[in-house]
Parts: C-alpha cells; sequence; structure tokens
C-alpha cells in the first residue's frame, strides 16, 4: 500500500512538472494588488490621522482663544469695579453657558465668592496651581483635563490682586466631533480602498494580459511548436517582450532547422562511404571470374573508403570537443611564433608537390596563453586549405602580429577564392563551396567550422575576405591573455 501510494505521489508530480504546474511563489496580480492596496491604504490611514489631529488642534486653539478673551474682559471688568457687583453674577453665566462649563470667582484669601453651578460658594479652593498664579509674574494659565480644560486669569486692581477667574470649559463637543470625523474617515477610507483594490485588479489585468500571452506562447513553443510569432503591440514593455521573444523563437527555428540539415548531413557523409563498400563488395561478389589483381584493387578502394568514413567521424568528435559551451580548455602560454613555423613545417611538402610558394611573415615575437593543441588544428586547417584549394604554381602568405592585447594572424592564398553567396556558408558544418573539388582533395566539410569554434574558445575572432577567382583572406584575432569571462569582441 505505501509503494503504491509513493507511486501514484511520483506520478503526480511528473504530471505537474510536464504541465509546468507550480504552486510556489506568489503571483504577480496578487502583488501588484495587495502592493497597491496596502500602499493607498497607508496613505489614507495617514491622511486621516492627520486631518484628525489638525482639526483638534485648530479647534482647541480657537477655543482656548475665545475663552482666553472672553476670561481678559471680565478680568478687567472686575478689576475696575467691586467683585461683588449685581451685574457680575449675570456676565458669569452668559460666559459659563457659552462654553458649556463653569466659571468660579475667588478672592484673596481663596473663598469661592461665586459658583455659576451654585454649589460651593463661600466655601475655599485652595491648590496648587492657583496658589502659584496668586504670586506669579504671569497671571494667566491653562491647564488641560480629560474632558475639559481650566482658564485661569488673576484679576488685579491697582497693581494689588483681588481675586482669581477659574473656568473650566467642556471638551465633550471637541471630542465628540473628532470621533465623528474619524468615523467619517474611516467609512471614506473603505469605500476608497474598495475603489482602489477593484482598480487594481483590473489593472493589473489589463497590464498582465500581454505576459499571459507571452506564457501562453512559451508554453506551446516548449512542447514544439516554433511556427507562432506574437503581435508587437501593447504596452512599450510588452512590445519589448514580445520582440525578444520573436527573435528567440526565430532562433529556435533557425537552430532546429540547422539541427536537422546536419542530421541530414552526417547520415548523407557516413552513409556514402558504406554505400561505396557495398557496391564495391557486391561487384566482386557478382563477379565469379574476378581474379586477384581485381581482388586488390577493389580491397584497395575499399579502404579508402574505409579512412573516409574514419575521417569523418574524427571530425565529427573533434568538432564536438571544440565546442564552445562544452569544451575544455588547456590553456598554458606559448609562442605563437614557433607554433606557426611548425604549421608550416608539415604543410609546406603538400604545397611542394603542387608548386605552390608558402611564405611566412613575423612582426614581432608574440607569447600568449593559449590551448596549443586546439590552436594549432585551427592553424592547420586554415592554411591546409589555402594549399588545397589553390591554383598550381600559387602563393600562400601568412603573417603574425600583435598589439598590446591581440595577437593577429593573416592567411592569404591566390586560389579560386569563395563566391559572395557562399561566405556566409563556408563555417557551417559539411559545407562545401565545390563538393567535387572538396572531395579530390579529401575534404569532410568541417575544417572551418571546427577552426571557428577553437576561436570562439579563445574569445577570439575569425573572418574572410574573398573574391571568386582572386583567392582568400582569412585573419584572426586572438586575445592575448585568456580569460574564462572574457566575452568575444
Amino acid at each position: 500500500m505505501k509503494n503504491k501510494t509513493e507511486e501514484q505521489r511520483k506520478i503526480r508530480t511528473i504530471l505537474k512538472e510536464k504541465r509546468g504546474i507550480s504552486n510556489k511563489g506568489l503571483r504577480l496580480s496578487t502583488f501588484l494588488v495587495l502592493s497597491i492596496t496596502a500602499l493607498v491604504t497607508v496613505v489614507l490611514l495617514v491622511y486621516a490621522l492627520l486631518f484628525n489631529k489638525i482639526y483638534v488642534v485648530r479647534y482647541s486653539e480657537q477655543l482656548y482663544e475665545n475663552a482666553g478673551r472672553q476670561m481678559d474682559r471680565l478680568s478687567s471688568y472686575l478689576a475696575d469695579n467691586a467683585l461683588t457687583q449685581q451685574d457680575t453674577d449675570y456676565s458669569m453665566r452668559f460666559i459659563a453657558d457659552m462654553f458649556e462649563g463653569r466659571l468660579l470667582l475667588i478672592d484673596r484669601d481663596y473663598r469661592i465668592l461665586k459658583d455659576t453651578s451654585d454649589l460651593n460658594e463661600d466655601a475655599y479652593l485652595v491648590n496648587e496651581d492657583i496658589m502659584r498664579l496668586m504670586n506669579a509674574t504671569e497671571g494667566r494659565a491653562t491647564i488641560e483635563q480629560d474632558d475639559s480644560f481650566l482658564e485661569i486669569r488673576r484679576v488685579e486692581s491697582e497693581g494689588q490682586v483681588i481675586g482669581m477667574l477659574l473656568l473650566q470649559v467642556s471638551t465633550k463637543e471637541r471630542n465628540q466631533l473628532s470621533g465623528g470625523f474619524m468615523h467619517i474617515n474611516v467609512a471614506l477610507i473603505c469605500i476608497l480602498l474598495l475603489i482602489v483594490f477593484f482598480s487594481a485588479v483590473f489593472m493589473s489585468s489589463i497590464s498582465l494580459r500581454g505576459l499571459k500571452k507571452v506564457g501562453r506562447a512559451m508554453k506551446t513553443a516548449r512542447e514544439g511548436h516554433l511556427e507562432d510569432q506574437l503581435p508587437v503591440r501593447g504596452f512599450r514593455e510588452y512590445r519589448q517582450l514580445t520582440e525578444n521573444y520573436n527573435k528567440t523563437i526565430t532562433q529556435l527555428t533557425a537552430l532546429d532547422s540547422t539541427r536537422q540539415e546536419f542530421v541530414s548531413n552526417v547520415s548523407h557523409e557516413l552513409k556514402t562511404p558504406i554505400t561505396s563498400m557495398k557496391v564495391l563488395a557486391d561487384s566482386l561478389i557478382a563477379n565469379e571470374e574476378a581474379d586477384l589483381t581485381m581482388y586488390k584493387e577493389f580491397m584497395k578502394d575499399i579502404a579508402l573508403e574505409i579512412d573516409r568514413e574514419s575521417e569523418i567521424i574524427t571530425d565529427l568528435l573533434t568538432l564536438v570537443k571544440t565546442e564552445k559551451q562544452s569544451g575544455q580548455m588547456n590553456i598554458s602560454e606559448e609562442n605563437i611564433n614557433d607554433l606557426l613555423e611548425t604549421v608550416l613545417k608539415r604543410v609546406i611538402p603538400i604545397a611542394s608537390e603542387r608548386d605552390i610558394d608558402v611564405t611566412y611573415e613575423s612582426y614581432r615575437d608574440v607569447v600568449a596563453e593559449i590551448d596549443k593543441v586546439k590552436l594549432s588544428l585551427a592553424l592547420t586547417n586554415i592554411i591546409e586549405n589555402a594549399v588545397k584549394y589553390n591554383v598550381d604554381g600559387g602563393s600562400v602568405k601568412v603573417s603574425l602580429n600583435a598589439d598590446h592585447k591581440n595577437f593577429h594572424i593573416k592567411v592569404a592564398d591566390t586560389g579560386v577564392g569563395i563566391p559572395d553567396d557562399c561566405k556566409e556558408k563556408v563555417f557551417d558544418r559539411f559545407y562545401r563551396v565545390d563538393k567535387a573539388r572538396s572531395r579530390d582533395t579529401g575534404g569532410t566539410g568541417l575544417g572551418l567550422a571546427i577552426t571557428r569554434n577553437v576561436i570562439n574558445m579563445h574569445h577570439g575572432v575569425i573572418k574572410l575576405y574573398s573574391e571568386s577567382g582572386q583567392g582568400t583572406t582569412f585573419t584572426i584575432k586572438v586575445p592575448i591573455k585568456y580569460s574564462e569571462n572574457q566575452t568575444d569582441d
């Protein structure tokens, strides 16, 4: 039972991977909606708190100012008249009713002369604040309490303190208004958040619609359908993404076409020697009167085809090893002059058979960090081609120069040249400008592909300049110092 459960779990995992389903990570649309909503929430809350705070401060300042103004007037009036005047009671009650509070008049001995609430008249009121103001230079004070504040004024007449006024102003209305405004703000915030939330959902849906199209297209491409491209339209970022996707699809299509062509070429090249050997063998079997001389001649031809098959396989293995992505580099510091001289010593005997003059010119001694075996193979391919595809009695000129960063090798011949329509294809695998001549010279069509791979592995550049019937010139530029992270110029 346990094995069955484990097997089902593995099947579900495989299906998820096949479908590209992943439950990990936050969806971009959800992130955008939450981020925008959270940002707006913070802004609105800060605004509501600041608005409420500013309202409370301004309301309190106005309340303090009005209360202070009334107290100053009453204090001035009492200073000019007796504290016990009859109309004093009316003025005190008017001010107390105005502020929904309570007003006390205290004489010099801290006795309550008048109380608008009629609770503590003739009683004594002694506390620290009153005692301090009775004898202080400044004769006014404002004291905050829970649901009210005290506005205190000292009454003076002819420079003498004759009493104190205490106005208790209620702040319940202020607090109620503040709470009401807060409730209104919260309600408005909730409404705005709903609007923002649905707007963010709508906007993210529109913004990510193109991204979802690209995602679906990528899934389709992953399944092998590379023929469809996306229309370039919409937002600038989506247009850029679509253009990059279309370019990638185009490159993948070209790569797939190249791969299919390569497989076809490999099959053809490997099949050709085998077909030749089969024809020769069948001819021997069918010819019952064949003598020893015929057998030797046919076997010689079969041996040549076997050698050709072996050469193709060897070049294919070399090509794989020189792929930039997978090739291993054995870098060492080598003298490029000596390397070229060694290569030329192997090629000059072949050139002499056709009276081809090979010259070498070195402008300076060059020591560079290279893979000696691979670069030697690349240079041999280039110089051998200059000899093989040259005319009898022609010439090959090889030169070496360097600057502070790169060394430069130039190989120029007076051969048959390369037509314009073939220049971009000569580095392709199995491509031959003249197939008949290539077979006569023993070429496999992989030499220049191997050479380009080797130069790329050294972060170098190889270029050709040629005209049909006027010879070909190859130029190679390779950095003197090798670096794994170096990019090709």
